[in-house]
């Protein structure tokens, strides 16, 4: 087994980052006048904004939509009356510091997540409202943390109603709920082939997770759509098929029914053109569970596909030094 640290300890560690990282945020306040919240992050540091808001919309009770800004400067006009949250696992990320730059300027509401770096210093130095992560893993691998975080600080806000029993249950049968048979099965069936994941737009995000999964674990393309939007445009670009995909489709019990209709009429096409496709029912009674159960589900896929590979899941090579080069513009 290739990198077996990563596997025990890190990956399957994961069912206990959201206690943790709720008793972590448990000391933090804010003001309580604050509408919403926007993540300034990238890559792993952002990834979680899209999870947090399709549960969020499936809760009649919630009406927060949270705002991602994935880049150097915050949308104008800024707003006084969110808080934003400042995210970099390393606590390096450029894009991530000079919004903060930004945010501090204008006085805005702000909350640091990070491990460490140059974030870290700040919010020390500057006495800024701090969620600080465990440091030495990778920042895609910190997602329980992250969501915890948001979870806790959004019922402080009062943006949510109470979430953490749930959490804490569901987080508490993802071992038991895991069928890491399945995920090593469908591993064996992924080699030499493009995962292309698709699910109902209700849970798109794992999608796009899983995407990234596939990309920084396997080191291979992977791609993503949802449902119905695809039915429109990107399945005719299956006429021609210059790739060897293999279609993961992800269906949700909670999604439209005509949705359902639709990935499994799509799967008979893909089939017919001999294209490999399947459908997942994902498992769940509600989609806080279908998401975190389908999150752990991929994160063993890509694991045991980047042990067909022989490749080592952890590092990062090429973004390592794609921002070593930057560094020196």
């Amino acid at each position: 087994m290739i990198n077996q640290n990563y596997y025990q300890n890190h990956i399957k560690k994961f069912p206990e980052q959201f206690a943790e990282g709720i008793k972590r945020a448990s000391n933090i306040d804010f003001p309580k006048n604050l509408m919403g919240i926007s993540i300034c992050g990238v890559g792993g540091s952002a990834l979680y904004g899209e999870l947090l808001n399709n549960i969020f919309q499936s809760d009649y009770r919630i009406s927060l939509n949270i705002e991602i800004i994935r880049s150097y400067t915050l949308p104008t006009p800024p707003r006084k009356d969110v808080l934003y949250i400042v995210s970099s696992y390393s606590g390096n990320t450029e894009e991530t510091i000079s919004c903060l730059n930004e945010i501090m300027k204008l006085n805005l509401p702000l909350c640091i997540f990070t491990s460490g770096g140059k974030l870290l210093q700040i919010a020390k130095e500057k006495n800024l409202p701090l969620y600080e992560i465990p440091a030495g893993i990778q920042p895609r691998l910190s997602t329980g943390y992250f969501v915890a975080g948001v979870i806790s600080i959004a019922e402080k806000l009062s943006l949510i109603p109470t979430y953490q029993q749930e959490l804490f249950r569901i987080a508490e049968q993802l071992e038991k709920n895991l069928k890491e048979d399945e995920a090593k099965i469908l591993a064996s069936q992924l080699k030499n082939k493009i995962p292309i994941i698709y699910t109902s737009n209700n849970i798109s995000s794992i999608a796009r997770i899983a995407k990234i999964k596939f990309n920084e674990n396997c080191k291979i393309q992977s791609f993503h759509n949802e449902f119905p939007e695809l039915n429109h445009n990107e399945m005719v670009g299956f006429t021609n098929v210059l790739m060897n995909p293999f279609l993961i489709l992800l269906q949700s019990k909670f999604t439209h029914h005509r949705n359902k209709q639709r990935m499994n009429i799509f799967e008979e096409l893909m089939t017919e053109k001999n294209i490999p496709a399947q459908v997942f029912l994902l498992q769940g009674d509600s989609i806080l569970a279908e998401l975190l159960n389908t999150y752990y589900f991929i994160e063993h896929v890509s694991y045991y596909l980047a042990q067909e590979y022989g490749v080592d899941p952890e590092p990062v090579e090429m973004v390592e030094e794609f921002k070593k080069r930057i560094e020196k513009l």
